[in-house]
C-alpha cells in the first residue's frame, strides 16, 4: 500500500535514506528534513506488512524556464532486500499521478552517475537523460 509519510514512519525511512546516501549527516539534521516533507505532504511510503519497504520524496514547483509547474522527484529508494519487486514502480507511478493532477508539465529526477542500475530503471520507465547536472558543495 501507497500512503504519505508520518512521523512515526521517520526511524523506517531514515533507515532507506542511508542506505542510498553517499554523504555523511546525523539523524537530528534528517529528522528536520523529514518533518518538512511530511508536513508539506511531500513523502509516499510503502508498507506492507506493516513494513515500510520504499519511500519516495518529491517537490512541485515553478521553474521560469517552463513558466508553468514542475515536478522533481528528490529521493526513490527501495529496501535493498525488495528491489525489483516492482515497488520503485508503483511509488513512481503514484508521484507521476501526483504531478499530472497538480497540472506538472514533467516530471524529473536527478541520478548519481554512479547509480547505474537505477538510470536503466529511469529509462525503462520513460525518462530521458536530457540535461548535465553540475554541483557545488557549499560549507
Amino acid at each position: 500500500m501507497i500512503r504519505a509519510a508520518v512521523d512515526t514512519d521517520l526511524d523506517a525511512v531514515y533507515g532507506l535514506i542511508k542506505q542510498l546516501s553517499t554523504h555523511e549527516f546525523t539523524k537530528e539534521l534528517f529528522d528536520d528534513c523529514y518533518s518538512f516533507g511530511v508536513d508539506n505532504g511531500q513523502v509516499l511510503v510503502y508498507e506492507k506488512d506493516s513494513k515500510i519497504l520504499g519511500c519516495i520524496a518529491y517537490d512541485i514547483h515553478y521553474h521560469l524556464h517552463y513558466s508553468r509547474k514542475t515536478a522533481e522527484i528528490v529521493n526513490l529508494v527501495v529496501d535493498e532486500n525488495c528491489r525489483s519487486a516492482g515497488i520503485g514502480m508503483d511509488l513512481l507511478a503514484a508521484v507521476e499521478q501526483i504531478a499530472i493532477d497538480s497540472g506538472c508539465v514533467c516530471l524529473e529526477v536527478d541520478s548519481n552517475k554512479k547509480r547505474e542500475d537505477a538510470h536503466r530503471f529511469y529509462e525503462r520507465e520513460g525518462f530521458v537523460s536530457s540535461h548535465y547536472k553540475l554541483t557545488k558543495e557549499l560549507g
